[in-house]
């Protein structure tokens, strides 16, 4: 779960008009569907695309959304693409994607803009093993990077943190990042009967949710979100979810359901 925090803070950093999310809805017998979000403001899609124009006003890739499928695992294909409406100040889409049994797929919370943000060397996947019965279980394993390789990242951006705090970009920052949203829950049919979920309402539960329009009034806790070194929120994850931002980061999640 560490990989998906640090996935989502550092292209804080950079790409504060974009939101994204992923919901997954599993059925009694394993199967269901995935639900992948993404949106950027209209202003912001030349930026995103280096600066040339994108051969989709939304940046629908389908080769990237197909490939997305094949990563994912056995038995999953792309069931549609709705691109955002023309008159929302948002380009982007929502993809589903179905899928038989959700022990033989892997899922991510990064959104699939191109080939190569598909590949399954540039996504943190969850895995998932699960037993269908009267009453089914569920196992996510989420990623948890080793000691050394989170300093090693740490190593790696600690520099570009600091000279973004040393800027002391204050309001400027919060006006790019009041918008953005970045989410990943899980939907069950059904009642859930047990789990060891820290974030649960009714029948869903929230691995990530990260709202900045009650961040951004939270002066101390959105300084260390956008200044703090990668992979530090887990020191100030009740601070969070008072300001509005969850997180469940263990490495196994358990939802039985029936």
């Amino acid at each position: 779960m560490k990989k998906i925090i640090l996935a989502v803070i550092i292209p804080l950093l950079f790409m504060g008009c974009i939101s994204s999310g992923v919901t997954v809805k599993v059925n009694k017998d394993g199967s269901g569907e995935l639900i992948q979000t993404f949106k950027i403001k209209r202003d912001f899609v030349g930026f995103l695309s280096m600066s040339e124009e994108p051969t989709d006003p939304n940046l629908i890739d389908r080769e990237a959304l197909e490939l997305t499928a094949q990563v994912m695992g056995e038995g999953v294909s792309l069931s549609k693409v709705e691109p955002m409406p023309e008159s929302s100040p948002y380009a982007g889409y929502t993809a589903y994607f179905s899928f038989k049994d959700i022990s033989l797929i892997q899922v991510s919370a990064s959104p699939s803009t191109s080939p190569e943000a598909a590949s399954e060397e540039n996504n943190d996947w969850i895995l998932f093993d699960f037993e269908k019965g009267s009453t089914s279980k569920l196992t996510m394993y989420l990623n948890v990077i080793t000691e050394e390789d989170e300093n090693s990242t740490i190593i790696e951006e600690e520099e570009e943190l600091e000279a973004s705090a040393e800027e002391g970009l204050g309001d400027q920052l919060k006006d790019i990042y009041k918008d953005m949203h970045y989410w990943m829950n899980f939907e069950f049919t059904g009642k859930i009967i047990d789990t060891n979920a820290l974030f649960v309402e009714g029948s869903n539960i929230t691995i990530l949710d990260m709202n900045f329009e009650n961040l951004v009034e939270n002066d101390a806790v959105f300084k260390k979100v956008t200044n703090d070194v990668p992979g530090s929120m887990k020191e100030y994850k009740e601070e969070l979810a008072l300001a509005g931002v969850f997180i469940d980061d263990q490495p196994e999640i358990i939802v039985s359901f029936k």
